[in-house]
């Protein structure tokens, strides 16, 4: 299990294989000067599985630090393929090609 920590302020549990994929995620928009909101698959105080969105966009800091091992640690794979196709995306968007008064 992993926790993301999120703009310092908040902390998601969720699985290993889901921290990293959203840490890789977070560094491709930063990279591309992208933003975007991801749904986190976690767990509820009951148990209950959960989704925390958070807004991924390069001047907010995303980290990942080790948190105490679950059995119930989500294991989402549609998130997961979905992730890696978005990263795929942001790494292939060159932000130079765009016109500068794109979003104003």
């Amino acid at each position: 299990m992993k926790y993301v920590n999120y703009a310092g302020t908040v902390r998601v549990m969720t699985g290993d294989a889901i921290a990293a994929a959203v840490i890789r995620y977070a560094a491709a928009l930063h990279q591309s000067r992208l933003s975007d909101v991801a749904a986190i698959p976690s767990t509820d105080v009951f148990g209950c599985c959960a989704r925390v969105e958070v807004l991924l966009a390069p001047a907010i800091a995303v980290t990942g630090e080790p948190a105490p091992d679950d059995e119930l640690e989500p294991e989402d794979t549609a998130f997961l393929r979905e992730l890696d196709r978005r990263t795929t995306a942001a790494l292939a968007f060159d932000a130079r090609a765009t016109d500068a008064t794109f979003g104003r």
